[in-house]
C-alpha cells in the first residue's frame, strides 16, 4: 500500500474526526522509533510501518469500543484487499488476540498476534500516544482501566497486554540504548540512557 492510499483511506473513513489525528501521531512516532531501531538491529519496512500505523484505528468510523474497533478495521481493510494492514487492526487490540477470542469476536479462528517488528511497533506506539500526546505505558494502562470499567472482556485481558507491551518496550530500549518513552516524549531522536537496574549513588 502506498502512503497516498493510506492517507486517502484514513481521510475517507474518518471525515475529519479527532481519532484521525491520533493515527497521524502514532504514524509519526512509529516512524521515528522505526528509524532508530532500524539503524541498530535490522532493516525496517518503513512504508508498511507508516501505512499500518495510519490505518490501525480505521474501524473507529464504526465503533469506539476498545476491541470492536479493531474487528471492524480488520473487516474494512480485508474487503478492500489490504490484508497486512487488516491484520494489524485486529492484532493491535490488547497486544494480540488468541484464536478463541478472535472467533468469539467475529474474526477468523486464528491468532491475531503482532509478530513482525513493524506490527509490534505500531501496537506499542499506539499505547504510548494518548490522543495526540506522548505518554507512558503506566499512565496509558491506568487510563484504559478507568475508561473501560464496565468492559469485563477487555479488563480481564488488560494486564496481559501490559506485560507484553512492557517486555517489547524493554527489548527496544535495550536495542537502541535508551528510553523509548523519553525519546517519544521529547521529540528527540537521540535516545536517552535507560536504567534497567539500581541507580548508582
Amino acid at each position: 500500500m502506498t502512503h497516498d492510499t493510506a492517507l486517502s483511506l484514513l481521510a475517507e473513513h474518518s471525515r475529519g474526526a479527532a481519532w484521525a489525528r491520533h493515527c497521524h501521531a502514532v504514524a509519526d512516532s512509529a516512524l521515528r522509533l522505526g528509524h532508530a531501531l532500524g539503524a541498530v538491529i535490522q532493516p525496517i519496512d518503513h512504508d508498511f510501518l507508516r501505512s499500518a500505523a495510519l490505518l490501525h484505528d480505521i474501524g473507529r468510523h464504526v465503533t469506539h469500543d476498545p476491541v470492536g474497533h479493531g474487528v471492524e478495521g480488520y473487516h474494512v481493510l480485508t474487503r478492500l484487499g489490504h490484508g497486512r494492514e487488516a491484520h494489524v487492526c485486529a492484532a493491535h487490540v490488547l497486544f494480540g488476540l488468541e484464536a478463541s477470542d478472535a472467533e468469539r469476536l467475529g474474526l477468523p479462528a486464528c491468532d491475531f498476534i503482532p509478530r513482525t517488528v513493524e506490527e509490534r511497533l505500531v501496537t506499542l506506539v499506539d499505547l504510548l500516544v494518548e490522543n495526540e500526546t506522548p505518554t507512558t505505558l503506566n499512565r496509558r494502562f491506568s487510563s484504559l482501566h478507568k475508561r473501560n470499567a464496565g468492559n469485563s472482556f477487555f479488563l480481564s485481558r488488560l494486564d496481559g497486554a501490559q506485560e507484553r507491551a512492557e517486555a517489547f518496550m524493554l527489548e527496544i530500549s535495550e536495542a537502541i540504548g535508551g528510553s523509548v518513552e523519553d525519546m517519544l516524549a521529547t521529540q528527540d531522536d537521540s535516545p536517552k540512557p535507560c536504567h534497567t537496574g539500581p541507580r548508582k549513588r
